[in-house]
């Protein structure tokens, strides 16, 4: 084992005897077996719903998601038993590390989906341009991470430093972090210039194309959005799913900035070195953002929604009208 990675561990878990122990603790045996048997159930939950409901990227990712967390926790409870063994330790950093970013990834589909049913034109960029900018933002920083993560596993096998795989993991984590910064800032944007237009339109009483013409603007120049999902948009169990995801969201946000702190602090900093703050800040957060996602499936309360196809349909519904009001003034 490098001296320049145990050389600072101060923590008086280690024994003499626990001179390999890559943790700078003993992971406790009984809160890391619920965390797997958590996660685990939340895997074959997520799976079972993403069949059901035909969910192919959210469905897939959460899939990943939950299969990473449930290896990372196996990893940490067979250390429990020996906290010596390196192959365990670097399969729970490397998998509990990468698993809510996929989490994130699965997440930045939905904003798409809930610019089509609240309405395109509410929204400063079309919904697939959520979807493609920040699932790519997501990719960075999971290839960042697994980059950071795969070279500080090979320098701690070969007994090197460990400080440069290490950065690029920080790197990583801290990249998720303002992309989910963005990201939220977005969702909050579109929810804001939604409002505003609604109450702009009730206020001057001005009536949506619906009403003034049989345009095939009709459906999407309601800045309600398209009538077709007036449904989902009313109903409260809605309105109760959007907040549920909201909160998942700042929990995992919350996780990430733990271990962007944690790393940063270094491999045998306190941070890392007291399992508590791990199982509270990273462990807690997770499992209850994936099991919101399981309590309010999207697949069940948005349904299965084409975004492509809606998108070319308010394209092509949008020139339709500037058709009819150019020969209307005509």
């Amino acid at each position: 084992m490098s001296s320049d990675y145990l050389s600072s561990n101060s923590s008086t878990n280690i024994t003499p005897n626990d001179q390999y122990n890559v943790y700078g603790y003993t992971p406790l045996k009984a809160p890391n077996l619920a965390a797997l048997i958590v996660f685990a159930i939340a895997w074959a939950a997520h799976t079972g719903l993403a069949v059901f409901y035909q969910q192919i990227w959210f469905g897939v990712c959460l899939f990943i998601a939950a299969g990473l967390e449930t290896a990372g926790y196996v990893g940490r409870f067979l250390s429990s038993s020996d906290p010596t063994i390196l192959n365990d330790f670097l399969v729970q950093i490397i998998c509990l590390t990468l698993g809510p970013a996929f989490f994130m990834a699965g997440t930045y589909y939905l904003l798409a989906e809930i610019v089509v049913i609240w309405g395109i034109e509410n929204s400063r960029f079309k919904p697939w341009t959520y979807s493609k900018v920040f699932i790519s933002l997501d990719l960075v920083s999971i290839v960042l991470q697994a980059l950071g993560g795969g070279m500080a596993a090979t320098a701690l096998v070969q007994n090197k430093n460990v400080n440069t795989g290490t950065h690029i993991m920080v790197a990583g984590l801290a990249f998720q972090v303002l992309a989910t910064s963005i990201f939220m800032l977005c969702w909050l944007d579109f929810y804001w210039t939604r409002r505003n237009r609604r109450a702009l339109r009730l206020s001057s009483s001005v009536p949506d194309y619906q009403e003034n013409d049989m345009s095939g603007a009709s459906e999407t120049s309601n800045v309600d959005g398209p009538e077709k999902f007036a449904h989902i948009r009313n109903a409260k169990k809605t309105k109760l799913f959007l907040f549920a995801l909201g909160v998942s969201i700042i929990f995992v946000f919350v996780r990430s900035v733990y271990r962007v702190a944690e790393l940063s602090l270094g491999w045998t900093g306190y941070l890392m070195t007291q399992e508590g703050y791990f199982l509270v800040l990273d462990c807690l957060m997770v499992a209850i953002a994936i099991w919101i996602m399981v309590a309010f499936y999207p697949g069940y309360f948005l349904g299965k929604i084409r975004i492509s196809a809606e998108q070319t349909i308010a394209k092509s519904s949008s020139a339709s009208g500037q058709e009819e009001e150019f020969k209307q003034g005509v």
